[in-house]
């Protein structure tokens, strides 16, 4: 069983109103929905990067990860 995690987010107006405007636009119940997508979105596109980085290194010989790294997208 997984659980949410409450915290508390201070954003500069024209944040909030996208924030809101995006959870309207995309059908979504909560700010909570909202905002979430948004740190998928950041993880996705950290993830993007490491696996570019990864790429490049194997292209110049290079071993950048262990070969047992997890890329966190593993279920607990």
């Amino acid at each position: 069983m997984s659980y949410a995690t409450r915290i508390s987010a201070t954003l500069p107006p024209e944040l909030s109103h996208f924030l809101d405007d995006y959870q309207k636009r995309h059908g979504l119940d909560t700010r909570s929905a909202a905002l979430a997508e948004a740190v998928r979105a950041l993880q996705t596109s950290e993830l993007e990067a490491a696996y570019r980085d990864l790429g490049n290194a194997q292209a110049e010989g290079l071993e950048l990860y262990p070969a047992n790294n997890m890329d966190g997208l593993e279920q607990p």
